[in-house]
């Protein structure tokens, strides 16, 4: 199952070339995860830290491209381990960056990873078992022809 949240870039997030900042992406996907794993998690403190994070900016966004949803999925889970594709799309839903995600759960007494609890590991088995084919999948021929040309970037 995909999970969607809302996000309002600032107005100083965007640069003197009118776009927003390389810098607020990672932001944007990392309030993201928070509010997913808060949901599916059910808890106000998830702990985990991120190992890897991959994006690719398809397309520049404007402050009137606003606001932003940012829709993710795991697509895998491991012992201690997870992985998320991620999209951020623009008001009109259209994809502007790509991303791919691998977290980690964080033990925070010990400061190391820690296996995933049998719930955290549910929650996210749940959303893989009901993932219907989406935009999440892997990216359109529009995704790639944009991805070639970099428009707008």
């Amino acid at each position: 199952m995909s999970w969607t949240t809302t996000v309002h870039p600032w107005t100083y997030d965007f640069d003197y070339l009118g776009h927003l900042t390389a810098a607020v992406y990672p932001k944007a996907f990392e309030q993201a995860r928070m509010e997913y794993l808060r949901d599916r998690w059910r808890t106000r403190a998830p702990a985990y830290v991120v190992a890897s994070h991959r994006m690719e900016y398809l397309r520049e966004i404007l402050e009137e491209d606003g606001p932003l949803q940012v829709v993710m999925r795991p697509v895998r889970v491991g012992r201690s381990s997870f992985d998320l594709a991620e999209l951020l799309l623009d008001t009109g839903g259209t994809v502007r960056n790509r991303s791919e995600a691998t977290l980690v759960a964080w033990d925070v007494e010990a400061r190391r990873s820690r296996p995933l609890t049998a719930s955290e590991r549910a929650a996210l088995d749940a959303d893989i078992e009901h993932a219907s084919p989406d935009r999440l999948q892997g990216p359109t021929t529009a995704d790639k022809q944009e991805s070639e040309t970099h428009d707008g970037c």
